[in-house]
């Protein structure tokens, strides 16, 4: 080897010792810099014409484990998911509060129990009712806060959407430039490893947000799809997400999905934050929200029903409905319902001032029901009429109305059976508007998998247009999904008369979260009468998801609490007004006078099977008094009755009781000739409703001890029955389970990713310690080119002397 051989090793040793302490130099500077990973400078022999003449830098690289990176990216999806899903359970838990939380809607119910409950006992008292209205109040509003605040929840959601999807797209398009840059420096045979790591750091935030996997070109770039490789994200130039923000959420609602160049990626989605908060909204809040509806819907039924078997005392002067009928409107209806004019101390105004009515009336509508009432004897003391969409009965020349259900039943149009005055909401509590011009479905997974129902048939009618009684009759069969039951109903629309257009604007499917609805919405109340179960398997309901968020004490009652029922109308104690001379001979004027000697029949009935007690023109009083103690099934429910001497007008007198003050009645197939028992010895009752009665406050109370409340499967939980209470605590202990488990899932994924990185950094992340012992290293050899070129300096110096 010459000299000058020597020099130019020593020279090239020097460059390569140079640039790898550069090297080392930036690893030191950028130890704590997040994402830089060790860069590497490979070293090779300079070889000329096959003779070594030196070194040279090789390429530089990272020590980067790949295989580790993948599975971190994989981790910080699930981790971001997580992150989500801890976030919004926190503010859940924090909006419900815990069961031992006095602002819990659990809570609040057992103060509402407890206000009534001080009621039962004194409902005399003025402090009670108005405890009772304002507790009320504070449950109504918890409700409507609880669906407010579950509806912007998912209104920050969709903005949070809205942030990640342009997060998303600004990172795809800062990778699509980086990988340009890495080409370009390949081509250019510089090294391309700052670029990698800025990638990488961009691909781990995309992770984050969405589910990401890679593919590595030869050219250096990289090309990203979604996870599984379904959609591609980014292959030399970016696609675009997209994302339409929803102006405002209404339970009952649903939200955009996420497309990525006009195709819809919803479903692809797996892990990351847009994932979660598409879970959040679609999916936990939706179903929170039922759970919510359900409990309101259930404490709303369970005090109205009790409430509408009362009476105030003193009985109100009018009574208005909360349901928006038409006269038009049919119903199919049965039992036997008491109504009453009385005064102000609870006394009949007249001896004649009630009635039973009798149900179904001819014809059976609201506007038949209307004219049987004012046909009454009733209807001289009072009038019912429509004002307004709903039914109103007032008493005439300030006769008090009251009103006793007895065994009447009214089908809503969604299958429940309601007593007269809870169907019409005529004595409500909880204040509601009840309609069924608009029908909602529960919420379904799919709209087209199959139901798997009974093969049958369901009519669908109305009190006018094309549903008009009959109605339209549906057909459905076993294998017909939520979208073969719509597009059945518009057939059958058609059929009818009704237009296309009309059809589908009446019958048709809307998104609830990630579930489906059918929503029937017509020009009139409807009923549906369903001969299988289709109705019942997808949950058809006059309840409208919004239900939670509109309740309120009923107006009249906060405006006068005296309107809290506190006893019930008469219907437990009977007795004659005629009395007879001697009570073991045959009653006057009694019975069928004239040929075929046929027996007359005084039926009584109840919540049992009618007893029918048959009477002639030879029967005496005690013989229908021993009839009546006869009958096992008046015993088993402590009917009794007893003829008594009344000493005032010196005779006997029938008396009917029920023991237990369970409503029961009579009906008599004599009337209304003149020789029937109740005519000739004046049967009925002899009062309205006593001051000191609490009957009706009493089960009002007990309303919350109830444990037999059917509730429905709603938002995961299952169909169970309990109590109000108890229902409440479980959405709140589920809520707090969630809120458990999603923090801990967070904390675990979090845990994961922070493991993995470390790992990644252990591999290849900068060592301190490496890095000065690589720094003396090349010091060394630094010194070692720099003392050869001085030796070779020398040398040449010798040589020039020489010369």
């Amino acid at each position: 080897m010459s000299l000058t051989q020597a020099l130019n090793s020593a020279i090239s040793g020097l460059n390569t010792a140079q640039a790898r302490i550069s090297i080392t130099s930036s690893n030191i500077s950028n130890v704590n810099t997040p994402g830089y990973s060790k860069k590497i400078a490979g070293q090779e022999t300079l070889i000329l014409d096959g003779v070594g003449v030196g070194s040279q830098i090789g390429d530089i690289y990272r020590n980067v484990n790949e295989g580790l990176v993948r599975e971190m990216r994989g981790e910080l999806g699930k981790a971001g998911r997580e992150e989500v899903r801890f976030e919004f359970f926190q503010r859940i838990q924090t909006l419900f509060g815990t069961p031992q939380s006095d602002a819990a809607i659990s809570q609040r119910i057992s103060d509402m129990a407890d206000a009534f409950e001080q009621l039962g006992n004194t409902p005399e008292q003025n402090s009670p009712k108005v405890e009772v209205i304002e507790s009320a109040i504070q449950v109504m509003d918890s409700f409507e806060n609880l669906s407010r605040q579950i509806q912007d929840m998912r209104d920050d959601i969709d903005k949070n959407i809205a942030d990640e999807v342009e997060r998303a797209n600004a990172l795809l398009n800062e990778i699509a430039e980086l990988n340009t840059d890495v080409v370009r420096q390949r081509n250019l045979d510089q090294p391309t490893t700052e670029l990698e790591d800025q990638r990488d750091q961009k691909i781990n935030e995309l992770s984050k947000i969405m589910n990401v996997t890679t593919y590595n070109r030869g050219d250096g770039s990289m090309v990203l799809f979604t996870a599984g490789g379904n959609r591609t994200l980014l292959d030399r130039t970016p696609a675009t997400l997209a994302f339409s923000p929803t102006a405002g959420f209404e339970p009952g609602t649903g939200g955009s999905g996420i497309t990525l160049d006009g195709e819809d990626i919803t479903d692809i989605m797996q892990t990351g934050t847009i994932k979660g908060l598409l879970e959040m909204r679609d999916q936990e809040l939706p179903r929170l929200n039922d759970q919510i509806n359900e409990l309101a819907g259930e404490l709303r039924d369970a005090i109205n029903e009790e409430h509408n078997k009362g009476t105030a005392f003193p009985p109100p002067t009018n009574l208005s409905g909360n349901r928006m009928v038409a006269g038009s409107d049919p119903l199919t209806a049965s039992g036997t319902f008491r109504i009453a004019a009385l005064t102000a101390n609870g006394e009949l105004s007249a001896d004649d001032s009630w009635a039973d009515i009798t149900l179904p009336t001819v014809p059976a509508t609201v506007q038949g029901l209307i004219d049987e009432i004012n046909a009454s004897d009733a209807g001289g003391y009072l009038t019912a009429s429509l004002v307004d969409g709903q039914m109103v009965i007032e008493g005439i020349d300030g006769s008090r109305i009251s009103i006793n259900e007895m065994t009447s039943a009214i089908t809503t149009s969604d299958g429940r059976e309601q007593g007269f005055s809870h169907y019409f909401g005529l004595n409500d509590f909880v204040a509601t508007t009840k309609r069924s011009d608009t029908m909602t479905s529960s919420p379904l997974d799919s709209a087209t998998e199959a139901l798997n129902v009974t093969a049958n048939s369901m009519v669908i009618s109305a009190g006018s247009g094309v549903l008009t009684t009959p109605g339209i009759t549906v057909n459905y069969a076993a294998t017909d999904s939520l979208t073969d039951v719509r597009d059945a109903i518009r057939t059958a629309l058609e059929g009818a008369g009704m237009t296309a257009e009309d059809a589908a604007e009446m019958a048709y499917i809307v998104d609830d979260g990630d579930r489906s609805r059918l929503v029937l919405s017509y020009t009139a109340n409807m009923t549906i009468t369903d001969n299988g179960d289709m109705a019942e398997t997808i949950g058809m309901t006059e309840d409208m998801p919004t239900l939670a968020g509109n309740m309120d004490v009923d107006s009249a009652i906060k405006n006068d609490p005296a309107r809290i029922v506190r006893g019930q109308m008469n219907a437990d104690v009977y007795e004659t007004a005629n009395a007879v001379v001697d009570s073991s001979a045959a009653i006057p004027n009694l019975g069928p006078l004239v040929p075929p000697p046929l027996n007359y029949t005084l039926t009584v009935s109840g919540p049992f099977s009618d007893v029918d007690i048959d009477y002639d023109s030879g029967s005496s009083l005690d013989d229908i008094a021993n009839a009546i103690n006869n009958s096992a099934i008046l015993s088993d429910n402590n009917i009794t009755a007893e003829v008594i001497y009344d000493s005032s007008i010196g005779g006997y007198k029938l008396q009917v009781t029920d023991a237990d003050g369970d409503p029961f009645f009579f009906q008599d197939s004599g009337l209304p000739a003149a020789d029937s028992l109740t005519s000739v010895l004046g049967l009925g009752i002899n009062y309205g409703v006593h001051e000191g009665d609490n009957s009706a406050a009493l089960a009002l109370s007990n309303t919350f001890e109830r444990t037999d409340i059917n509730f429905e499967s709603a938002g995961g939980l299952s169909a169970e029955r309990t109590s109000l209470t108890d229902f409440a605590a479980g959405i709140i202990a589920t809520s707090a389970t969630k809120a458990s488990v999603a923090a801990s899932n967070y904390e675990f994924q979090s845990s994961l990713v922070e493991d993995l990185d470390t790992r990644i950094q252990n591999e290849a992340g900068v060592n301190l310690d490496e890095e000065m012992s690589d720094l003396i290293i090349f010091q060394r050899a630094y010194s070692a080119s720099a003392r050869v070129i001085s030796t070779v300096d020398e040398l040449f110096d010798t040589l020039l002397n020489a010369v």
